[in-house]
């Protein structure tokens, strides 16, 4: 076993804690890459989604429509009778306690007690022209998940589609949203108003959208005036092909990361830091990328967010697509400022969209599959906590939508129950935390989408906790 990286701390500040940004030290290659080793060979570089479908508490992963089995953080095995209609994201429709599939060419397929999958035949009814990437959200409240899926281009820019689910795992389309070559779609109360919304990010210097829900499924693009379109100053905003939601600075708000593409041409968007406000400026976002230290690639694509060394710092990894650029990962040491760490940490790929996080062998740290290989992440000594989540009633069980916050002092650690990240990929449900050296028993405060609050007290770290909605 190679030694552990030691990355960061947590001290003992004013008699409070409080998390302190710490110089990285890595131990030699802090990821390793098992993809062989785990029996991943031929796994594509497409679309990847992280979902326990067989609720044995081991992650399992969809690829380009397929399925592979987690054998107790040991290896993965091709389930090879079960082949979804192109890549998919994960989601309980039918709230029967194990997670279905809906795949990106429009199919949707029950979960059979995590032995089988069946398509229920007519569940979409309609789907937009050359759909590229989808997200589950339950916008209307009634406890059943919806789908969001954005149209792309062809003939012209084609509309998104928000398809409402009706309560037997067939879907209605119920809104519309304007002609957008849309490229990815992620999900987030960032208002904190109990219902969740979702933001849009198209491509072709046109502005994102950040559509505002108003808790019974009617959506309003916000997005100028909460100041996350895009600059624009010149007529053109950015080429954005996915972005992420997760509280950057811990202060209990969800910020926004942009993930824009752009020529060398100043005009154009790059990626940007959107930090959230909250309350007193209305839910509006500000700036922050100037000084956040990403350097320039013009190729960048797919964000994924995660606190890697779990020292309570959420970090970057983001993908590029042009020969020449390469995948980076930015370690957050706090105060809106990003360490790219890359060349220490060796995990990056060449051209690709793939980028999702999950911890796959339960050891407490994130590990992450990136173009068509798992990189598993070796740990340290900073301490971790994760939350697995399940609704009831007017509360989805996938939990889509929920948030859970942990107070360290000053600081407050957020974490969400998300469908979709990046372009169309999809991190683990479970939500991860890091801890730093806190090694004292923590409080929970989950905020559950149909606007309740439930208070878990005394946590262990290094533990997992369930939450079901009470």
């Amino acid at each position: 076993m190679k030694p552990r990286p030691q990355i960061a701390l947590i001290a003992l500040v004013s008699s409070s804690l409080a998390l302190i940004a710490a110089p990285a030290v890595f131990a030699a290659d802090p990821f390793q890459d098992v993809t062989d080793n785990v029996g991943l060979q031929g796994v594509g570089g497409g679309h990847a989604a992280w979902g326990d479908f067989d609720n044995d508490g081991w992650v399992d992963l969809t690829v380009d429509g397929q399925l592979w089995r987690n054998e107790n953080g040991k290896a993965f095995a091709r389930v090879k009778d079960v082949a979804f209609a192109g890549s998919a994201i994960w989601g309980d429709v039918d709230n029967d306690g194990d997670l279905d599939v809906f795949a990106i060419g429009g199919k949707v397929y029950r979960n059979v007690a995590g032995q089988a999958f069946t398509e229920i035949e007519g569940a979409i009814p309609e789907m937009p022209k050359s759909p590229m990437t989808a997200t589950w959200v339950d916008v209307n409240g009634d406890g059943f998940i919806d789908l969001y899926i954005t149209g792309y281009e062809g003939d012209g820019y084609h509309p998104d589609f928000l398809l409402q689910n009706q309560g037997d795992s067939t879907f209605k389309v119920t809104f519309r949203g304007p002609a957008t070559p849309g490229r990815g779609v992620t999900a987030c109360d960032y208002d904190e108003d109990g219902d969740t919304d979702i933001y849009v990010s198209n491509y072709r210097l046109v502005p994102n959208a950040l559509l505002r829900n108003d808790g019974q499924g009617n959506l309003t693009d916000v997005a100028m005036a909460a100041k996350v379109d895009g600059d624009g100053d010149l007529g053109a905003w950015g080429h954005t092909i996915g972005s992420s939601w997760g509280d950057f600075d811990n202060d209990g708000h969800f910020d926004l990361f942009a993930g824009n593409f752009s020529h060398p041409p100043a005009y154009q968007d790059r990626p940007k830091f959107y930090r959230n406000q909250g309350r007193e400026k209305d839910w509006s976002f500000s700036d922050l990328s100037e000084n956040a230290g990403l350097h320039w690639q013009e190729s960048y694509a797919s964000p994924a967010l995660a606190d890697f060394d779990n020292d309570g710092q959420l970090d970057l990894f983001f993908t590029t697509v042009y020969a020449g650029d390469r995948s980076v990962l930015y370690r957050n040491q706090g105060g809106w400022k990003f360490e790219n760490v890359t060349a220490a940490v060796r995990v990056d790929r060449p051209t690709t969209y793939q980028a999702a996080w999950a911890d796959y062998d339960n050891d407490g740290y994130m590990d992450i599959i990136n173009g068509g290989r798992l990189f598993r992440n070796s740990g340290g000594q900073n301490r971790w906590l994760k939350a697995r989540l399940s609704g009831r009633g007017k509360v989805n069980l996938s939990a889509f939508g929920s948030q859970v916050r942990i107070r360290l002092g000053d600081a407050t650690l957020t974490r969400q129950v998300e469908s979709a990240t990046g372009q169309g990929n999809q991190n683990d449900l479970t939500l991860h935390f890091g801890l730093g050296m806190h090694a004292e028993d923590v409080d929970l405060e989950v905020r559950w989408p149909d606007g309740s609050r439930q208070l878990v007290k005394h946590v262990k770290t290094n533990s997992v906790v369930r939450v079901a909605k009470e």
